[in-house]
Protein backbone atom coordinates (compact mmCIF):
# COMPACT_ATOMS: atom_id res chain seq x y z
CA UNK A 1 0.00 0.00 0.00
CA UNK A 2 1.66 3.04 -1.31
CA UNK A 3 1.68 6.39 0.91
CA UNK A 4 -0.73 8.06 -0.67
CA UNK A 5 -3.28 5.59 -0.35
CA UNK A 6 -2.95 5.47 3.35
CA UNK A 7 -3.22 9.19 3.76
CA UNK A 8 -6.24 9.41 2.45
CA UNK A 9 -7.65 6.19 4.24
CA UNK A 10 -6.67 8.58 7.32
CA UNK A 11 -8.74 11.32 5.76
CA UNK A 12 -11.68 9.07 5.29
CA UNK A 13 -11.95 8.45 8.72
CA UNK A 14 -11.17 11.89 10.17
CA UNK A 15 -13.61 13.75 8.03
CA UNK A 16 -16.13 11.01 8.62
CA UNK A 17 -15.37 11.17 12.73
CA UNK A 18 -15.56 14.90 12.96
CA UNK A 19 -18.73 15.04 11.01
CA UNK A 20 -20.49 12.11 12.85
CA UNK A 21 -19.10 13.16 16.47
CA UNK A 22 -18.61 16.98 16.09
CA UNK A 23 -20.65 18.55 13.16
CA UNK A 24 -23.76 16.43 13.29
CA UNK A 25 -25.45 18.60 15.90
CA UNK A 26 -23.79 22.27 15.11
CA UNK A 27 -27.19 24.01 13.21
CA UNK A 28 -26.50 27.47 13.39
CA UNK A 29 -30.20 29.35 14.06
CA UNK A 30 -31.39 25.93 13.41
CA UNK A 31 -30.99 27.09 9.27
CA UNK A 32 -27.01 26.15 8.63
CA UNK A 33 -25.71 23.07 8.98
CA UNK A 34 -21.88 22.04 7.99
CA UNK A 35 -21.46 18.92 6.05
CA UNK A 36 -17.39 19.21 6.38
CA UNK A 37 -17.37 15.25 5.31
CA UNK A 38 -17.54 16.97 1.77
CA UNK A 39 -14.13 17.85 2.03
CA UNK A 40 -12.68 14.36 1.67
CA UNK A 41 -14.37 14.05 -1.93
CA UNK A 42 -12.71 17.71 -2.76
CA UNK A 43 -9.16 17.01 -1.64
CA UNK A 44 -8.59 14.14 -3.40
CA UNK A 45 -6.20 13.89 -6.12
CA UNK A 46 -6.67 15.61 -9.24
CA UNK A 47 -5.74 12.33 -11.30
CA UNK A 48 -8.01 10.18 -9.39
CA UNK A 49 -9.96 8.10 -11.59
CA UNK A 50 -13.48 8.49 -12.22
CA UNK A 51 -13.99 5.00 -10.66
CA UNK A 52 -12.72 5.35 -7.56
CA UNK A 53 -13.76 8.69 -6.78
CA UNK A 54 -17.43 7.18 -7.17
CA UNK A 55 -16.85 4.51 -5.23
CA UNK A 56 -14.96 6.89 -2.44
CA UNK A 57 -17.74 8.89 -2.81
CA UNK A 58 -20.68 6.54 -2.38
CA UNK A 59 -18.74 4.61 0.86
CA UNK A 60 -18.34 8.14 2.68
CA UNK A 61 -21.89 8.97 1.92
CA UNK A 62 -22.97 5.52 3.22
CA UNK A 63 -20.92 5.83 6.33
CA UNK A 64 -22.85 8.99 7.05
CA UNK A 65 -26.40 7.97 6.15
CA UNK A 66 -25.76 4.89 9.11
CA UNK A 67 -25.04 7.93 11.47
CA UNK A 68 -27.96 10.18 10.29
CA UNK A 69 -30.33 7.65 9.86
CA UNK A 70 -31.22 8.58 6.34
CA UNK A 71 -31.40 5.67 3.67
CA UNK A 72 -28.97 6.74 1.48
CA UNK A 73 -29.48 10.14 0.62
CA UNK A 74 -26.17 11.31 2.09
CA UNK A 75 -24.53 8.05 -0.50
CA UNK A 76 -26.59 9.43 -3.47
CA UNK A 77 -25.80 13.14 -3.27
CA UNK A 78 -21.89 12.04 -2.59
CA UNK A 79 -22.03 10.09 -6.07
CA UNK A 80 -23.32 12.69 -7.90
CA UNK A 81 -20.74 14.95 -6.59
CA UNK A 82 -17.98 12.43 -7.43
CA UNK A 83 -19.46 12.51 -10.87
CA UNK A 84 -19.11 16.21 -11.21
CA UNK A 85 -16.21 16.87 -9.59
CA UNK A 86 -13.92 15.93 -12.76
CA UNK A 87 -16.13 18.32 -14.72
CA UNK A 88 -15.81 21.06 -12.61
CA UNK A 89 -11.92 20.68 -12.11
CA UNK A 90 -12.03 21.26 -15.57
CA UNK A 91 -14.19 23.90 -15.86
CA UNK A 92 -12.47 26.08 -13.32
CA UNK A 93 -8.82 25.49 -14.22
CA UNK A 94 -6.57 28.04 -13.43
CA UNK A 95 -4.51 29.76 -16.40
CA UNK A 96 -1.33 27.81 -15.29
CA UNK A 97 -3.00 24.52 -15.43
CA UNK A 98 -2.70 22.06 -12.68
CA UNK A 99 0.69 21.28 -13.52
CA UNK A 100 2.66 20.26 -10.85
CA UNK A 101 -0.79 19.97 -8.46
CA UNK A 102 -1.84 16.48 -6.42
CA UNK A 103 -3.87 17.52 -4.39
CA UNK A 104 -6.42 20.44 -5.20
CA UNK A 105 -5.89 22.69 -1.61
CA UNK A 106 -5.88 26.21 -0.93
CA UNK A 107 -2.20 26.12 -0.40
CA UNK A 108 -1.14 24.79 -3.79
CA UNK A 109 -3.97 26.96 -6.02
CA UNK A 110 -4.94 29.85 -3.73
CA UNK A 111 -7.70 31.24 -2.22
CA UNK A 112 -9.95 32.52 -4.56
CA UNK A 113 -9.60 29.11 -6.61
CA UNK A 114 -9.95 26.79 -3.80
CA UNK A 115 -13.04 28.82 -2.79
CA UNK A 116 -14.64 29.42 -6.36
CA UNK A 117 -14.10 25.22 -6.09
CA UNK A 118 -15.42 24.27 -3.03
CA UNK A 119 -18.26 26.91 -2.99
CA UNK A 120 -19.43 25.46 -5.94
CA UNK A 121 -18.85 21.87 -4.97
CA UNK A 122 -20.98 22.63 -1.40
CA UNK A 123 -23.16 24.45 -2.90
CA UNK A 124 -24.59 21.67 -5.54
CA UNK A 125 -24.49 18.93 -2.59
CA UNK A 126 -26.37 20.76 -0.55
CA UNK A 127 -28.98 22.10 -3.23
CA UNK A 128 -29.10 18.32 -3.87
CA UNK A 129 -29.09 17.02 -0.47
CA UNK A 130 -31.80 18.93 0.69
CA UNK A 131 -34.00 18.44 -2.40
CA UNK A 132 -33.48 14.65 -1.83
CA UNK A 133 -34.83 15.12 1.69
CA UNK A 134 -37.83 17.33 0.92
CA UNK A 135 -38.86 15.44 -1.76
CA UNK A 136 -40.80 18.22 -3.03
CA UNK A 137 -39.69 21.30 -5.59
CA UNK A 138 -42.46 23.36 -3.88
CA UNK A 139 -39.83 24.00 -0.72
CA UNK A 140 -37.12 24.59 -2.80
CA UNK A 141 -37.65 28.37 -2.46
CA UNK A 142 -37.71 27.60 1.86
CA UNK A 143 -34.73 25.69 1.65
CA UNK A 144 -32.93 28.19 -0.26
CA UNK A 145 -32.02 30.16 2.45
CA UNK A 146 -30.92 27.26 4.28
CA UNK A 147 -29.45 25.86 1.40
CA UNK A 148 -26.69 29.41 1.22
CA UNK A 149 -26.24 29.13 5.22
CA UNK A 150 -25.13 25.99 4.96
CA UNK A 151 -22.90 26.33 2.23
CA UNK A 152 -21.45 29.28 3.59
CA UNK A 153 -20.86 27.46 7.03
CA UNK A 154 -19.28 24.44 5.68
CA UNK A 155 -16.86 26.52 3.31
CA UNK A 156 -15.79 29.13 6.58
CA UNK A 157 -15.19 25.41 8.72
CA UNK A 158 -13.24 23.86 5.55
CA UNK A 159 -11.13 27.02 4.66
CA UNK A 160 -10.50 27.34 8.46
CA UNK A 161 -9.18 23.74 7.80
CA UNK A 162 -7.13 24.26 5.15
CA UNK A 163 -5.21 27.27 7.13
CA UNK A 164 -4.20 25.16 9.88
CA UNK A 165 -3.46 21.91 8.28
CA UNK A 166 -3.04 22.27 4.88
CA UNK A 167 0.05 24.35 5.10
CA UNK A 168 2.66 25.53 2.72
CA UNK A 169 5.97 23.12 2.75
Amino acid sequence: MNPSTITHFISFFIYWLLQVLLFRNVALFDTAFCFVYVGFLLLLPLEISLTTLLLLGFGMGLAIDIFYDTAGVHAATMVIIAFIRPSLIQFIRPNGGYDGVENPTLSKLGFNWFVMYAGITLFLHHAILFLIQGSNFSLWLSNFFVIVASTLLSLFVLVIGQYLFYRKK
